[in-house]
């Protein structure tokens, strides 16, 4: 859902408290991301809110606020709920940009190995409940957003392929001559492909084997966009799952919210559970 510029800014003064809080248990009692890495734990996370306020396009799969990522972020958050003392799945991490991560002494302490008292894990809980529905409120967006504009890219790359394939028979039955050939690979949005072909057919005349290569090259390229497809479907369906899941579990934060006096994240937040479950505002 569209955010506008007095909802963003409400949104990420919360997060932005709710992350200080949070460092607050994290440094002291010595809660890392995994054992090897210094930073506590929110730091992670909060590195994907600084991506965001930086401008952070959200575009490829490389952005911090890929699909990929932020639905990684938010299962582990969520499962944070359960296990408040635990640490991030390394089988499944996704490291973040280097350029993003904040470093500088007295972030941890490295003697710190005792666990903190029930009070304690119980405040860290809560915190990280509302830092959990405040982060995917505000990133689920971009999130989003990155899994379309690839779809998008995707549907682009096997149209391109169908089109090569065509030219490649208009010119095996003689309907098309290879400088012929060469004007409507121009239309070709595949960088790639367009170059690879456009290379072939430049010369006088096509092997049959440079035929044979040129469609395997297009069924390999098709194979690897179905199979990114296939990875880049299930990240945008956990993400979303995990979210109705957050926001059902998570109304009682809109009516803090709202008995705070904080009306423009309240009602943001209310709106964006209402979109999540097929009603209210989208646009």
């Amino acid at each position: 859902m569209p955010i506008r510029a007095e909802e963003q800014d409400a949104i990420l003064s919360l997060l932005h408290s709710k992350y200080e809080a949070i460092l607050a248990i994290e440094a002291p009692w010595g809660i890392r991301i995994h054992e090897g890495d210094m930073r506590p734990r929110i730091e992670y996370f909060h590195d994907a809110v600084r991506a965001y306020s930086a401008g952070d396009s959200a575009d490829g799969k490389d952005s911090r606020l890929s699909v990929e990522r932020i639905a990684y972020d938010v299962a582990q958050l969520h499962a944070i709920q359960d296990k408040p003392m635990g640490s991030l799945n390394r089988a499944t991490e996704k490291s973040p940009s280097g350029a993003l991560i904040k470093t500088g002494a007295g972030l941890m302490t490295p003697s710190a190995a005792k666990t903190p008292p029930a009070s304690v894990r119980a405040e860290m809980k809560q915190h990280y409940k509302n830092y959990t529905v405040f982060f995917i409120t505000l990133l689920g967006e971009p999130a989003d957003r990155n899994y379309f504009s690839r779809c998008e890219e995707m549907d682009e790359t096997v149209a391109d392929i169908g089109l090569i394939e065509t030219i490649l028979k208009q010119i095996a039955s003689g309907r098309l001559t290879q400088k012929q050939a060469q004007e409507e690979l121009g239309s070709i949005t595949h960088d790639a492909l367009r170059t690879r072909m456009q290379g072939l057919l430049a010369r006088k005349t096509m092997s049959a084997s440079e035929k044979q290569d040129a469609v395997a090259l297009l069924s390999q390229v098709e194979k690897g966009v179905h199979t990114q497809r296939s990875n880049l479907d299930k990240s945008h369906l956990q993400m979303a799952t995990t979210k109705m899941n957050i926001f059902h579990d998570s109304k009682d934060v809109v009516k803090e919210l709202m008995n705070s006096g904080l009306s423009v994240a309240g009602k943001f937040l209310q709106a964006s559970m209402q979109q999540a479950s097929g009603k209210g505002r989208s646009v």
